[in-house]
């Protein structure tokens, strides 16, 4: 006796960045939606198999494709299920990282790239996954503190003169 057969349900894994600087977030508003809610963060579904560090080394290609921007250390602030319209479930990862380098410069995939400090993000409609993750991040001690510069490589000379940190 068989057993009848059905089509089997497709599992995706996501993983985004949420990405700080100087205490505003980078939200994107990207050609095609991956995150459910009006907030949308810069990343990536996982087509392939998973690896150690696969996710990581994927995640910081997207955040040069899509916006430019290198990141400091990944940590995992965040994750959440979904069940897709057509029955299809997928699992979102969300990494915190500190802004280390790069110019904000959208992709043709992303239409608009901005940074935003938490109280705005509510005035967005913001879903509550982000300020979990962000809550997440900040009490992990990896979020640095407020500064009035972005972060820069030590003895690095501003074109005003100032030593960097």
């Amino acid at each position: 006796m068989s057993l009848p057969t059905s089509a089997p349900l497709y599992y995706q894994v996501g993983v985004f960045g949420l990405i700080r600087s100087k205490g505003s977030y980078l939200l994107i508003d990207p050609e095609r939606l991956l995150l459910p809610g009006a907030a949308q963060l810069p990343g990536l579904l996982m087509d392939s198999a998973s690896g150690a560090g696969l996710a990581e080394v994927g995640l910081r290609r997207a955040l040069l494709s899509q916006v430019g921007l290198a990141v400091g250390p990944l940590m995992l602030v965040g994750s959440f299920a979904v069940r897709l319209p057509e029955g299809d479930s997928r699992l979102s990862l969300i990494f915190g990282s500190e802004y280390v380098s790069g110019i904000l410069n959208p992709s043709a995939e992303v239409r608009r790239a901005e940074w935003h400090p938490p109280v705005q993000l509510r005035q967005l409609g913001a879903p509550e996954w982000l300020f979990s993750a962000i809550e997440e991040y900040q009490l992990s001690g990896n979020a640095t503190e407020d500064q009035d510069e972005r972060p820069r490589k030590a003895g690095f000379r501003s074109l005003l003169g100032r030593r960097g940190q």
